[in-house]
Formats: C-alpha cells, structure tokens, sequence
C-alpha cells in the first residue's frame, strides 16, 4: 500500500468526515476552509494524488471527490479519533433494551436489541444468538414416544437443549434404549459441539456396545442434530432504514438484491459466524466482503460471551457510515446484552 504524506492523511481524514457528514463530493476549497493552512490549488493536487493511490475517486458528475473502500480503511485503521459515548446516551440505550425486554427470554432480548439499535443509529440493527461450535456436550437421551417414533434429547452444558423426533423403523426395547444412551454419552461427553461435528461417524462407529441400529440413526442424522445453528437465530431491526440511505435509494437494483440476500438469513449467519472468535470490533468495509450483495456495505460487529459460547452484536449500513460514533455504541450494546444474559 502506498504511504502517505501527513499531508495527504489530514486531507483525506477531513475528506472522509466531510463526505460521511454530507453525503456528497468533497471540492478541494472545502478541504482547504476545513483547518488546514493550504491554498485550495495545493489540497486539489494533494486529492489528486491520494486519487492516483487509490484512496480516493472521483465521480464524472462533480467536480468534488470521494473516499474508496481503501480510503475509509485507512481512515478507520489509521486516521479516525477514538470517540467515547456521551452518559446521556448510554443511559437511553440501557433504559430502552431495558424496557423492551422484561420476559427475560434470550430470543427476545435480542430481538429487542438489534431494535434498539436500528432506532439509534438509523441503519440496520444485527443480533445472533449465542453459537454452540465452542458449547461443551453433556448429555443424549433417546426416549420411546411410540413403536414407530423416538424422541433424542440432546443437552449442552451452557444449558441449550435441542429435540429431535425420528422415525424408527421396529420397535425399541427400553433396554436397547438405556444401553445406547450410556455408549454414546461415554464417547462423546466432554467435546465441543464443533469436535462432535467433525468426527460423529468415526466416534460412534467405535462404539462396540448398545444398539447398532440405533447409533447409525444417530450418525446418519448427525449433521442436522448438531447443529445448533439455524436462520431463527438472527435478529435484525430496522431493515427499511435502508430507504432514508441515499445510496440504496438511488440504486433500486441493489437494494432489491441485498433484501433478497437478507431474507434468506443462512447466508448472513455464515458470515457472522466466521467472525465469532474475533476480539473487540471487526469491520467489514465495501468490496472488502465476499458477497456481492453486501459490497456497497459496511459491517461492524462485536462480540458477546455467556458462558463458553459467543453471539455478535452488530450493524449494517452503506460504507459512509459513522464509523467513530458506530464503533463504541456495537462494543456498548455487545456488553449490556453480556450482562444482561449473565443475570
């Protein structure tokens, strides 16, 4: 990457927040009136350069400049000020997470949260459940519900507990039952989700005792009964948001493609869970994503923890988002619900 004189990073810092702030092209005369002692002339060639290097382009219908996905990468990696969130405004975000969740259901209070901030930051409000890669597997129970059905009782030790009704082929003897229960927790008890996930077929394969015709129905629905992820899951708030961002409304298209991609919601949650075992902030910037669909986005998430497993507090916006005030509002939010869930 190009390095860049600390001329060129004072004007591209006053570029970038001119252009978050406005939304439209930033000339060269409002640079130059923005705290800088240059002659207009200068700061032009200096955007010029920043152009030539890639941090900056310049639309053919204005005179002005604005910053590229590279551009806002060094401003937020590089340039951008630490900011802190004012009291008033941590008390409002407190008190309305607090007000809207009082059913003390996890579901819930994340729903509640990706509202709360979809409505302060005017953009798309992100909150996924807690994921259960990294959750400790405790126990199986396979219970008879009739001749032709059996209930699996999978519980994690975070306290998650997934059910899933099979069909059996004959009839289970309550023995067949017990005995195979106890094989399986032997061999299994004490991995990760994750771990289980990746060899369930050579473990339960191993098993030299129980119901062989139970532990292949184990193994051959495996995939779907350790998978504690699902598109239920996700929370977002605030998706029409994206009508009052000029650039999603001028761009019709797009915006149909990302509230397609949006909807299908297993795509997203793939996203977000590669991003689960990040520290602090993580943002995604432009063609910095792998979907097309997201590439006029941003995305900034933050981490939460309950127990041993982690879900992501974040939002969704274009890439002139207001990323010094956005980044230490996801990291507030990400520990209100930590420790709301804690309690």
């Amino acid at each position: 990457m190009p390095s860049l004189s600390e001329r060129e990073k004072h004007i591209l810092d006053i570029l970038v927040k001119t252009y978050v702030s406005t939304g439209e092209p930033v000339g060269s005369r409002t640079v130059a009136k923005s705290g800088l002692d240059l002659c207009a002339a200068t700061v032009r060639n200096s955007m010029s350069d920043l152009e030539d290097k890639g941090y900056l382009s310049h639309p053919h219908t204005s005179a002005g400049r604005i910053p590229t996905d590279k551009g806002y990468r060094h401003y937020v990696d590089e340039l951008m000020a630490q900011q802190e969130l004012t009291k008033e405004v941590r008390q409002l975000i407190r008190k309305s997470v607090e007000m809207r969740q009082r059913d003390g259901n996890i579901e819930s209070l994340l729903e509640q949260v990706s509202r709360v901030i979809a409505d302060v930051t005017h953009n798309l409000g992100v909150a996924l459940a807690p994921g259960f890669e990294c959750g400790v597997f405790q126990r199986i129970e396979m219970l008879r519900l009739s001749e032709s059905k059996m209930l699996i009782v999978l519980t994690i030790e975070s306290g998650l507990v997934k059910t899933m009704v099979i069909e059996v082929d004959s009839a289970i003897q309550a023995s067949e039952l017990d005995e195979t229960n106890r094989a399986i927790n032997e061999r299994l008890s004490g991995l990760s989700i994750g771990e289980i996930r990746k060899s369930v077929q050579e473990r339960l394969r191993a098993i030299s005792r129980g119901s062989p015709r139970l532990l292949r129905l184990i193994w051959e629905r495996a995939e779907t009964l350790f998978n504690f992820r699902g598109g239920e899951d996700l929370h977002l708030g605030g998706t029409g948001n994206f009508f009052l961002q000029r650039e999603f409304s001028e761009d019709q298209e797009g915006l149909a493609a990302l509230f397609e991609f949006l909807e299908k919601r297993e795509p997203i949650v793939t996203i977000l869970d590669e991003r689960m075992n990040s520290e602090g902030i993580t943002i995604t910037i432009g063609n910095e994503h792998t979907s097309p669909e997201l590439r006029g986005c941003s995305l900034l998430t933050s981490r939460y923890r309950v127990g041993n497993v982690s879900g992501l507090i974040g939002v969704i916006g274009p890439t002139r988002i207001q990323y010094a005030n956005l980044i230490p509002l996801v990291e507030y939010v990400a520990g209100i619900t930590e420790e709301m869930l804690a309690n």
